[in-house]
């Protein structure tokens, strides 16, 4: 699976980069990290989905009906 570019970059970097010796605690930074990342990709790919579906509904809508005073019209009383 490719990567695709952020839309938004991260607003702030979650953790910084500290020098630790021990190795689990190097590795559990790294894989918080990781997870950090995956959760931003997420949410970009929410919003990009998001922007998509608005486009396809906005192009795909009917055009708007008009009515002038004094028109008739009848209305559907199925839903009451």
């Amino acid at each position: 699976m490719g990567h695709s570019p952020q839309l938004i970059p991260p607003l702030t970097e979650a953790m910084t980069n500290q020098s630790l010796p021990d190795l689990d605690t190097t590795a559990t930074l790294a894989l918080i990290k990781r997870i950090e990342r995956d959760v931003v990709e997420a949410q970009v790919n929410l919003l990009a989905a998001k922007i998509s579906q608005t486009e396809f509904a906005n192009r795909h809508q009917a055009d708007e009906v008009v009515h002038a005073v004094g028109n008739r019209v009848m209305l559907s009383t199925e839903h009451r």
